[in-house]
């Protein structure tokens, strides 16, 4: 059976950080596959993240630019038209928010994550969290609903009464540890390491009070501020008086992330809620041990390779980096286990899961 895919790869774009990293390599997979021809409809935003001239390259890929915003009520109109002009047998939109229920193919959306909806704090505003609640029960009623976890696709359920097919997410292999912190920053191997966008619920700030409570530990934050939400950590930093000790780096190139990885003397991961949890599993394929928020989500990712700790506990949050910065044999005994439980989850797996629902979207 051959199938032509259109991919809404407007997500292609620096401000989506896991989703377009997740679409990416879902695409490359793809792309291997015999019988399968794809269509990418790009934005006008060239990444710097994504080598998308690359992912050109492979024969059966097709570029195809739109100038149709990524999040915009207008798209769900617009979309139809430009199929039209470019036919394909199923639509995927990699983000759920820039899916349309009239795009008049077969249509799968991912629904990462019911992050605005657990708790009104998370989202920019009250207008935000409402439209998007509007917009997701649209598209869930009107599509093929896909998510990353089995917590996510519980949520989604409660929420909004669909179910949704669970498509874990891969973890790439790293580029090897090379120049990493130490030679951009002077930044030493052993550091606690966190990565993700700052945005509350990511729950960073708890972080910062851990850290003023182990002496001489130093914390490494990698995440872009997101400017819709006032900023916990840097008031927390302040506070406590750890400026010395903490590093708030915005952006770290795709080049340098494994030896930030590999650096760490582990990855300390508070989230309140997700949809996935990639660092975690990014951490263990780089040999890093890996601290986690007993949160469903995390636990479903983590399995047995990781601890576990209350996400708002910052004195068991100490408790558990300064017990690990101490224990040498621990660390790597820790770091075993999250290699080989990260192996399992990899991007053909992904690309497998979704080529079947985009066959069984288009038979239904």
């Amino acid at each position: 059976m051959r199938l032509r895919i259109g991919v809404d790869g407007r997500v292609l774009d620096d401000r989506y950080h896991g989703i377009g990293r997740v679409m990416y390599a879902l695409c490359g997979e793809l792309a291997r596959v015999d019988g399968v021809e794809l269509v990418v409809f790009t934005g006008r935003t060239r990444s710097e993240r994504f080598d998308i001239d690359r992912l050109a390259g492979r024969p059966n890929v097709t570029l195809h630019p739109v100038s149709l915003p990524p999040v915009d009520v207008r798209q769900l109109w617009q979309w139809r038209g430009v199929l039209r002009r470019r036919p394909v047998d199923v639509m995927f939109f990699p983000y759920h928010l820039g899916a349309t229920p009239f795009a008049g193919v077969p249509s799968l959306a991912m629904v990462h994550d019911c992050i605005f909806e657990a708790d009104p704090r998370f989202a920019p505003s009250r207008a935000v969290r409402l439209s998007y609640r509007l917009l997701t029960a649209l598209i869930t009623r009107t599509t093929t609903a896909l998510t990353v976890s089995r917590a996510s696709a519980d949520q989604i359920a409660e929420r909004y009464r669909r179910t949704a097919h669970v498509i874990p997410n891969g973890v790439d292999l790293l580029p090897p540890p090379g120049r990493g912190l130490a030679t951009e920053y002077g930044i030493e191997p052993g550091y606690v390491l966190h990565v993700g966008a700052q945005r509350p619920h990511k729950n960073a700030a708890v972080l910062v009070e851990a850290i003023a409570k182990v002496p001489d530990a130093r914390l490494v934050l990698i995440g872009s501020p997101d400017p819709r939400f006032p900023d916990e950590v840097g008031p927390a930093i302040d506070r406590l008086g750890v400026a010395d000790r903490v590093l708030r780096l915005p952006f770290v190139a795709e080049e340098l992330l494994g030896a930030v990885y590999a650096d760490a003397a582990l990855l300390a991961y508070p989230s309140l809620v997700e949809g996935f949890g990639l660092p975690v599993l990014e951490a263990m394929t780089a040999g890093t041990p890996v601290v986690a928020g007993d949160v469903p989500v995390l636990r479903e990712v983590g399995g047995e390779a990781a601890i576990y700790v209350p996400p708002r506990d910052s004195t068991a949050w100490s408790e558990a980096i300064a017990e690990l910065l101490a224990d040498p044999a621990r660390r790597e005994s820790l770091a075993a286990r999250g290699t080989a439980h990260a192996a399992r989850f990899t991007w053909a797996a992904a690309a497998e899961r979704l080529l079947e629902a985009c066959v069984q979207a288009v038979r239904r």
